[in-house]
């Protein structure tokens, strides 16, 4: 997001807070700051997280203020001992029940609140898509992020990598195929296996001959030869393999199950787990 708007638009109001606003889904409201505004921007309600939104005017929860409006609201608040000392849910009604003057930028671009796992696969798909939802070469907007000094990324011949994101440190081996997917540092692609629509984050390894679909996969997790996990289909919801899990040589995993943290063999009820289905480690497993 480019703050140069929002801080003029602050500055032509004369505003002690603005708050950068987006139009969401009534739906999504409910996750959310909720706000009533005039024709002129200016806020009259705030309501954080309402089980019933009475709008769809959300806050992005970036907030610019002047400081003697933050630093007496910031005053008044630590006197409050019932106060959740939270911007959201303390600060601004503090303001606006003193009548301080609050407007909403109206922001029209991208922006998406990660909260959930739906949205976060998102996010990372909207990274794919040609042109990208934002551009990650943009050496006047760099993102400064924690980098690991990897060597290269090394692909082997045979190997099909299409509308992917790959980051240094990752393997992928010959005659695999990788396809709208981002493979975080150190991620390895066996022989003859498949990735699709997933995000594989940090040192996974999928070996020969697996099938991975739709899947998000926590760090230091292994999928087994010949294994399947999610499904190759848009109607499957996101299947969610836990940190350091082990999925075992020509397990099934059906879409939209969850493999919770530190999962081994013996914790599968048996190799063919149904969509659906929690598999927690030494836990008794669930199904929904």
């Amino acid at each position: 997001m480019d703050f140069d708007p929002l801080i003029t638009f602050h500055q032509e109001h004369q505003a002690d807070m603005t708050v950068a606003t987006m139009r969401v889904s009534r739906e999504e409201a409910t996750r959310f700051g909720v706000l009533a505004a005039d024709g002129d921007y200016r806020v009259s309600k705030f309501v954080e997280k309402p089980a019933d939104p009475p709008g769809t005017l959300i806050s992005m929860g970036i907030y610019i203020f002047t400081m003697d409006a933050l630093d007496r609201a910031l005053a008044e608040d630590a006197c409050d001992p019932d106060s959740a000392h939270d911007f959201g849910k303390s600060i601004v009604p503090i303001l606006l029940a003193n009548g301080q003057s609050i407007f909403g930028f109206p922001y029209s671009g991208y922006w998406v609140d990660v909260g959930t796992i739906d949205s976060y696969w998102q996010t990372h798909m909207d990274l794919l898509e040609s042109p990208p939802a934002f551009n990650l070469n943009d050496r006047s907007w760099v993102i400064h992020t924690r980098s690991q000094e990897r060597p290269p990324v090394l692909i082997h011949a045979g190997a099909i990598v299409g509308d992917s994101l790959v980051t240094d440190g990752s393997i992928i081996a010959e005659d695999a195929r990788v396809v709208r997917s981002v493979l975080s540092p150190g991620v390895y692609v066996g022989p003859g296996a498949v990735v699709r629509e997933s995000i594989i984050l940090n040192n996974s390894y999928i070996e020969a001959g697996a099938q991975v679909y739709r899947t998000v996969m926590d760090k230091n997790t292994t999928i087994g030869h010949e294994a399947v996990v999610g499904e190759d289909t848009a109607a499957s919801d996101l299947t969610m393999i836990g940190k350091n899990s082990q999925i075992p040589t020509r397990y099934k995993i059906g879409g939209s199950s969850v493999i919770h943290s530190d999962v081994v063999k013996a914790d599968f009820p048996s190799s063919q787990i149904p969509a659906g289905t929690h598999v927690r480690r030494g836990y008794k497993n669930s199904t929904g």
